[in-house]
């Protein structure tokens, strides 16, 4: 990858992705900051730009379809871009299948849209970021949807089936007779690891490389003051998948540079 090539973050004012976006400056990278707030994205971008880097604020809402085609239409003044980081996350609340259906749509619809639409954006050998979780882990759904999940066949139409299975099953109340477990993150990450998987197969053919990655359990609002890992930490293996070479790998998952189970 050409480090003066541009490189998007979603979800980027706070935590690990400001953290992940100011390291890609430090590389040299042309980064484009998004934040669901404007003012937020801004002062963010001042925060981590000057000294040389180049970091240029731009609002996004991943789970308005609007907000994205803004976002797209204004992609071709930065040029092709070399590394795509879907950072964006969200929690909320209780459990029930409002809470399951927002998180969702951030965390697992929400990074599938913007990819699909940024797709004819990227450079030929762009790397793609799913930020995930080690909570995305298929430890913790049953054995029977361990299966589906794995399945080699699995297709993107039959992962937005489980997910839309997932959030009817919380509606009627026996997600976990079905295997599901009583929470909307973790069944996000789920899916987003999955999508990581079937996104590959998509782009098999080409040099667009696709990964996930667990930063571990890190200091950010989300994850709290007592989680073990600093942000500078836990953006490091962000970074690393983000600035792959035409030969890394696709459709792993990984923590600390290094592949992990599903």
């Amino acid at each position: 990858m050409t480090e003066s090539r541009a490189a998007l973050v979603t979800g980027a004012n706070r935590g690990l992705g400001l953290e992940t976006s100011r390291q890609l400056a430090e590389r040299g990278q042309r980064v484009i900051l998004t934040s669901r707030k404007l003012e937020d994205a801004e002062h963010a971008a001042r925060e981590i730009g000057g000294k040389g880097r180049h970091v240029e604020p731009f609002a996004l809402d991943v789970t308005d379809p609007d907000s994205v085609a803004a976002l797209v239409a204004r992609a071709p003044r930065w040029g092709k871009l070399g590394a795509l980081v879907n950072n964006a996350g969200a929690t909320f609340p209780g459990f029930d299948a409002k809470v399951v259906e927002a998180t969702l749509a951030t965390n697992f619809f929400g990074a599938m849209r913007l990819t699909d639409a940024l797709l004819p954006t990227l450079a030929d050998d762009a790397s793609i970021v799913m930020v995930s979780s080690g909570l995305g882990e298929l430890s913790g759904v049953g054995s029977e949807l361990r299966t589906r999940f794995l399945d080699p066949a699995l297709t993107r139409e039959m992962l937005i089936a489980l997910a839309k299975e997932f959030v009817e099953s919380v509606r009627r109340g026996d997600h976990a007779r079905a295997g599901w477990p009583s929470n909307a993150y973790r069944v996000s990450k789920v899916g987003l690891n999955a999508f990581t998987r079937v996104f590959a197969r998509e782009l098999a053919g080409t040099k667009i490389k696709v990964n996930a990655v667990c930063p571990g359990w890190v200091r950010t609002r989300m994850g709290g003051p007592g989680a073990a890992r600093s942000p500078e930490q836990g953006a490091r293996g962000i970074v690393w998948a983000a600035t792959l070479p035409p030969s890394g790998p696709s459709g792993g998952f990984f923590r600390d540079e290094k592949a992990i189970e599903w």
